[in-house]
């Protein structure tokens, strides 16, 4: 078995032909400068089927409405939407 991986966040969603990716990001410290703040740098991408994805997005509603449910997960308001 290959060993866990860890990801801060998603950096962004592509799509080439029939394969979606999915690149992650890792949030790493300024060593020349500490106090600022730490800046995303790559980590790993997944890629699977555009089906694959699909599934993916259908699933997640249900899991982020189980995690609020438990109390490990707060809903934030949405922004309001900006103008001018």
């Amino acid at each position: 078995m290959s060993s866990p991986l860890y990801a801060d966040g998603v950096t962004d969603i592509s799509i080439v032909g029939t394969t979606a990716r999915i690149r992650f990001h890792v949030l790493e410290a300024d060593v020349a400068n500490p106090k600022n703040p730490p800046k995303p740098a790559p980590a790993f991408t997944v890629a699977m089927p555009i089906e694959s994805l699909a599934q993916l997005s259908e699933s997640l509603p249900r899991l982020v409405q189980q995690l609020v449910e438990s109390g490990r997960l707060k809903r934030r308001d949405p922004e309001p939407a900006r103008t001018g």
